[in-house]
């Protein structure tokens, strides 16, 4: 699943690839991840321009200049990408763009979306309403981070991690390598934690984002940057999938164990 380097990336991306460029049509052939039906969904975007790109955890934002908001969440397996030529038949949803390029969505299964939606009124939607504090968010700090834990002692902190009413844009890859950076078991509950464990998962966070985007993120499924090329995260992941394999630190076999039904991969010896 895109998680939140993902989207940064692709909002990045979109600031310096679509900004200016005018929708000249629109292709629909995956109506139902609309929150409306295609035909009116086309003749709104029609003739608009891109004019800025947001994001909230893990869903993008792309603002147009006739004040709605192109707001797409991507899922698991969800992937956008400028392609010279738009096939018309393969797209979920597309946009011909005024330079000739078309701007390709595909991927998106149940539950991700592309909706449109009044730019004034994006965050009242409830998909993003009810979202916590981004995790990139410069008023996401310790004391925050602290407070989280506290208010939700007997959760397992892999669980807080990856709440996204809590902590929004972390994933199931993301919280594994965070939690081994930071040398702490994922089914450890919060209340558990001491404060000197908390800071160093609060910095983990952050170390693993720089690490991430140092690779141009990670393409485990069906991410892609703008251009459609792959990131390569997903190779240097330490425990991530990495089940039987040794740990990169002491050598001992990753374990694989579920976590409130996600798959999860930590190292016994380096993670307490």
């Amino acid at each position: 699943m895109p998680e939140i380097v993902e989207i940064e990336i692709l909002r990045k991306e979109s600031q310096q690839l679509l900004l200016g460029k005018q929708i000249e049509e629109a292709i629909v052939n995956k109506e139902n991840i609309l929150n409306m039906g295609g035909g009116e969904f086309s003749r709104l975007v029609k003739g608009a321009k891109f004019v800025n790109s947001r994001r909230k955890g893990k869903i993008l934002i792309l603002d147009l200049s006739n004040d709605f908001s192109v707001v797409i969440h991507f899922l698991l397996t969800g992937f956008m990408k400028i392609v010279d030529q738009c096939d018309k038949n393969k797209v979920q949803v597309g946009f011909l763009l005024s330079d000739g390029s078309c701007l390709y969505i595909g991927g998106i299964m149940r539950g991700g979306f592309v909706k449109l939606l009044k730019t004034s009124k994006v965050f009242e939607d409830e998909s993003l309403k009810k979202l916590g504090i981004d995790a990139m968010s410069l008023d996401f700090t310790l004391e925050k981070f602290n407070r989280i834990l506290a208010e939700n002692g007997k959760k397992k902190i892999k669980q807080i991690l990856m709440d996204q009413s809590l902590i929004a844009g972390i994933g199931n890859a993301y919280s594994d390598e965070i939690l081994f950076v930071a040398g702490v078991r994922p089914d450890r509950k919060a209340a558990t934690l001491t404060g000197e464990e908390a800071e160093r998962i609060f910095k983990a966070i952050f170390e693993v984002f720089k690490e991430s985007e140092k690779f141009g993120g990670e393409s485990e499924l069906s991410f892609v940057h703008l251009n459609g090329k792959k990131g390569e995260f997903q190779n240097h992941f330490k425990v991530h999938k990495r089940e039987g394999r040794p740990c990169p630190r002491c050598g001992t076999p990753i374990h694989l164990i579920k976590v409130n039904g996600r798959s999860t991969y930590y190292c016994p010896n380096c993670q307490k």
